[in-house]
């Protein structure tokens, strides 16, 4: 069986060709059948020689080049329409995986922040001595805390109390910073829409954007 789309497009590029304007069928004084067909009616489309079968004349003046086009729009029509609402689906799920992507990184980041914070909580509440002058300045790169007045160590267990509180300071001061820039962002209603079976929870940007706005994140692209 012919694929209605090709019988579509075939009748489609046939009537483009034919001869276009008004068909009409009719009688010679014989009993003889014609179509005529043009803008005039003045163009002999062709002769049916049959005096027993008028009907077929008929049907021949109306599969004329007019209504064959307006079959054929009437039939991409509903195509087009799927074609558009497709499109708009793919449109919002691309937004909606995106926009899943970036609150997956957030999420990563925070608790990666968090974990980094706890163990720095805890070494810097260690006072007194450092296990060596290695760890110690690593520990102080990691925050970027500057430290100009750390002294030289000579023996990995001196003693340099007075430096290490110091420097315990600075870092606990850093945690700080760190942790006042995190923010909660609450995520706007979703809607849901069903591909392949899953229900699957969208949102759109501009609520998006705007929770994000609300929460003081200012969105680059």
């Amino acid at each position: 069986m012919t694929d209605i789309t090709e019988l579509a497009q075939s009748l489609k590029a046939a009537a483009e060709k034919a001869t276009q304007g008004n068909w009409r069928a009719f009688k010679y004084h014989d009993g003889r059948c014609g179509i005529g067909g043009g803008h005039h009616d003045e163009i002999m489309v062709c002769e049916h020689i049959s005096k027993k079968r008028p009907h077929d004349a008929l049907f021949i003046a109306l599969a004329n080049p007019a209504n064959i086009l307006a079959l054929v729009e009437a039939l991409e029509k509903p195509e087009k329409t799927s074609e558009a609402r497709r499109e708009a689906i793919d449109r919002t799920f691309n937004m909606f995986v995106r926009e899943r992507d970036r609150a997956s990184a957030a999420e990563d980041a925070l608790e990666k922040a968090q974990t980094i914070n706890a163990a720095a909580e805890k070494l810097v509440r260690c006072k007194g001595r450092y296990h060596s002058e290695q760890n110690y300045r690593a520990l102080a790169a990691l925050f970027g805390v500057n430290t100009p007045d750390l002294p030289p160590l000579e023996h990995e267990n001196v003693h340099y109390a007075d430096a290490a509180e110091m420097e315990i300071a600075a870092l606990r001061q850093r945690i700080a910073e760190l942790e006042s820039r995190t923010v909660t962002v609450k995520l706007p209603r979703p809607g849901f829409v069903t591909i392949s079976g899953e229900r699957t929870a969208v949102y759109l940007k501009a609520d998006v954007d705007a929770a994000m706005l609300a929460a003081g994140i200012e969105e680059t692209e």
